[in-house]
């Protein structure tokens, strides 16, 4: 009889612990390349769900946005797109499909990540709006992320990644999750 129950929770525990959700929220510093010669530095609100598939095997979205700001190049010029006057600034946008490997080690998970999606860039001037950006580019970023479970559900961590397209697209930041799968 005592049994029972002791089977019981351990097959539960093994069910509990190879599938899952994951939502996160972050913000993340990224440099992005927004012509053949002009990179921006800015920061992205981040939004993405995932779902364990197995014990160490994860899938998901992500979408991230958000604004860039620098300086043209030295001689003024912004790759084919005239003689800007001002600063540059601009706005970004990331929509992402996520697949990696992930371990838990004591209270943290270490993970590796491939993300595939595509990014859109605007950049405006003191010549006018939309002068400059990459549309619609593919984009495939591979990165890492070091989470600490402060909670058995919740966790905070970084992530660190770069384009391998694009590799002037880097992106460092901080995440909160919710994680169901442990």
């Amino acid at each position: 009889m005592k049994i029972a129950p002791l089977v019981l929770v351990c097959l539960a525990s093994t069910a509990y612990a190879d599938g899952g959700a994951r939502i996160d929220f972050g913000l993340i510093r990224s440099q992005v390349a927004v012509t053949d010669q002009t990179a921006l530095s800015g920061q992205m609100a981040r939004f993405g769900v995932g779902f364990a598939v197995n014990r160490h095997f994860h899938a998901g979205a992500e979408v991230e946005e958000g604004w860039m700001s620098g300086n043209a190049l030295p001689d003024g010029a912004v790759a084919r797109t005239g003689l800007p006057s001002g600063p540059l600034s601009g706005n970004t946008l990331d929509m992402k499909l996520v697949t990696g490997l992930h371990t838990d080690l004591g209270s943290f998970r270490v993970s590796g990540d491939l993300a595939a999606g595509l990014r859109d860039t605007s950049v405006s001037t003191d010549l006018g709006m939309d002068v400059a950006g990459r549309k619609k580019e593919p984009l495939l970023e591979v990165r890492t992320r070091l989470d600490m479970f402060v909670t058995r559900a919740w966790t905070v961590g970084v992530i660190a990644g770069t384009d391998t397209l694009e590799r002037r697209d880097l992106s460092i930041g901080a995440v909160i999750s919710l994680q169901t799968d442990r």
